[in-house]
C-alpha cells in the first residue's frame, strides 16, 4: 500500500466534526436558492357589468366629492381657466374609473368591496342622518313654499335607536365577512343569518319610506346618493347571505357523503351550488324574534309601545307618515342661494342683486347657473319650465333649511361640477358673450 492510500484511509477514519467542509465552488451542479415567489394575482369571476356598477359607485362616493373640493378650494378661477379645471376633475374621474376597474378584473374585487362596506353601511347612512336633521322638522309650511317642501323623513330621537340596530346587523354582515367557516356554537351562525335578514327587512321598509328620493338618489349623485342607502344596504346583506348559505350547503353535503370501499373515478359533471334550506328556514323564524327585540327595546327606551314604528309615522310627506302637513297662509320670499351664504373667503361673493324685490347676494356660482337657466327659457323653453319646476321641487326647500355657514360651504363644494357643466354650456351654445349674459343676471 502507498503512501497515498494511507492518507486517504486516515482521511475516511477521522470523526465527522474534524473533517473539513465541502467547498461549494468546487461543487459543480450546485443548485442555486430560488427565490420566493410572489403570489399570483386572482382575476375577479363576476360579471363584467357587476364590477363596473362597483366601481362607479366607489368612484360617485369617494372620488367626485373630493376632487369637487380640491379643486374648489384650490381655485377661483373663471373663463378658460374655469373650463380647464373643470375638465381636468371630469378626466381624473374618468381615469379613476379606468384604472380601478382594470385592476377589479385583474386582482379580484376584494379591496374594492371592502371600501364598498365602508361607504354604504358607514358613510352613507351618517351623511343621510345629517341630512334628516337640518331639513324641516316641523310639518308646517308656508303657502308659496307647499309644493316643494322637504319635510324629515325620520324622527328624532326615534332614529336613534335605528341607527344602533342597523349598527348590529352590520356586525353581523362583518362577522360573516371575516369568518367564511361555521360559527359555533350553532346558535351563533343562526343569529348572523337572522341578524342580515332582519336588516334587510329594515332597509327594504326605508327605502319604502322614501319613496321617490330612491329615484332622485340615482339621478343626482353625489349629492343625493345617501337616499340610495338603503338598497345598496340590501343588494349586500342579500349577496353575503346567499354566499354563507351555499357554504353551508356545501358543509352538510360533505359531511353527509359516505365513503367509498373502492376508489372512485372523478365526477364528470358538477352540480351547481345549493343554499342550505334548513338553515334559511331557521334564520327566517329567527328574524322577527330579531325584530320583536329591537321594537321591545325602543319600547322601553322612548316609554312608548309603538317607538319602533314612530320613526317612520311620526312624520309627513312620506309614504308611512302619518301626520298631515299644515300649510300657513303669509307673504313669501325667496332666500339666499345657499352658496352665497357661506363664508367669503370661500364662496366669493361678487355684488348685492334684487330677486322679486328683495335683495340678494350674487356670487359667480348663482351667476353661472341662473344664467345658464336663463339661455334654456330662451333656446328650449319647455326644457327650461321642466328644469324650473324640478329645481323648486327638489333643491330649494333644502337651500332653504341650510343655515349654517360651514354647511353652505359643503354644498358650495358639491355644486362645483355642476358649475362646470353650466359654464361650458353657455360657451358652446350661447350665441352672444356668455360673460355679458352671467353679468346682467339679478340686476
Amino acid at each position: 500500500m502507498n503512501s497515498g492510500e494511507q492518507e486517504h484511509d486516515k482521511e475516511l477514519e477521522a470523526p465527522a466534526e474534524d473533517r473539513a467542509p465541502p467547498n461549494p465552488a468546487m461543487v459543480p451542479f450546485a443548485p442555486p436558492e430560488a427565490p420566493l415567489a410572489a403570489p399570483e394575482p386572482t382575476p375577479s369571476t363576476h360579471s363584467r357589468l357587476a364590477d363596473a356598477a362597483l366601481v362607479m359607485l366607489l368612484v360617485v362616493g369617494y372620488v367626485s366629492p373630493t376632487v369637487a373640493a380640491l379643486v374648489a378650494l384650490a381655485t377661483g378661477a373663471r373663463g378658460l381657466a374655469f373650463i380647464c379645471f373643470g375638465i381636468a376633475a371630469v378626466g381624473i374621474g374618468i381615469w379613476a374609473i379606468i384604472r380601478l376597474y382594470r385592476r377589479t378584473r385583474t386582482h379580484g374585487r376584494g379591496a374594492a368591496l371592502a371600501w364598498a362596506d365602508i361607504l354604504v353601511l358607514g358613510i352613507l347612512p351618517a351623511w343621510g342622518l345629517f341630512y334628516n336633521h337640518i331639513v324641516n322638522a316641523t310639518c308646517q309650511v308656508m303657502e308659496c313654499e307647499a309644493s316643494g317642501e322637504v319635510f324629515r323623513p325620520l324622527a328624532e330621537p326615534e332614529v336613534f335607536g335605528l341607527l344602533a340596530f342597523h349598527l348590529v346587523t352590520a356586525l353581523a354582515y362583518v362577522v360573516s365577512r371575516r369568518r367564511r367557516a361555521a360559527l359555533h356554537p350553532p346558535m351563533a351562525e343562526l343569529l348572523v343569518h337572522a341578524g342580515m335578514l332582519a336588516g334587510m327587512a329594515i332597509h327594504v321598509l326605508l327605502a319604502v319610506h322614501f319613496g321617490k328620493w330612491v329615484l332622485i338618489g340615482v339621478v343626482f349623485p353625489p349629492a343625493f346618493l345617501p337616499c340610495l342607502s338603503p338598497v345598496l344596504t340590501v343588494i349586500l346583506y342579500g349577496a353575503e347571505l346567499r354566499h354563507r348559505l351555499r357554504l353551508r350547503g356545501a358543509d352538510a353535503r360533505a359531511i353527509g357523503k359516505p365513503l367509498a370501499v373502492y376508489r372512485e373515478g372523478p365526477e364528470q359533471s358538477f352540480l351547481p351550488e345549493k343554499i342550505h334550506r334548513p338553515t334559511l328556514l331557521r334564520a327566517l323564524a329567527l328574524s322577527p324574534v330579531v325584530l320583536g327585540v329591537h321594537a321591545v327595546i325602543q319600547a322601553v327606551w322612548l316609554g312608548h309601545a309603538a317607538g319602533a314604528l314612530q320613526v317612520f309615522t311620526r312624520t309627513c310627506d312620506y309614504t308611512l307618515s302619518r301626520l298631515p302637513v299644515e300649510v300657513l297662509p303669509g307673504d313669501c320670499h325667496y332666500l339666499c342661494t345657499v352658496a352665497a351664504r357661506g363664508h367669503s373667503w370661500l364662496v366669493r361673493p361678487l355684488r348685492m342683486g334684487r330677486r322679486g324685490g328683495v335683495p340678494i347676494i350674487v356670487n359667480r356660482q348663482l351667476a353661472v347657473a341662473n344664467a345658464f337657466e336663463d339661455l334654456l327659457h330662451e333656446r328650449w323653453p319647455r326644457f327650461g319650465r321642466l328644469a324650473r319646476r324640478t329645481y323648486d321641487l327638489l333643491a330649494r326647500p333644502v337651500c332653504n333649511y341650510l343655515r349654517p355657514a360651514w354647511v353652505s360651504d359643503v354644498v358650495y363644494l358639491l355644486m362645483k361640477p355642476a358649475e362646470w357643466v353650466f359654464y361650458l354650456v353657455l360657451v358652446l351654445l350661447d350665441p352672444r358673450s356668455p360673460e355679458t349674459r352671467i353679468d346682467r343676471m339679478y340686476r
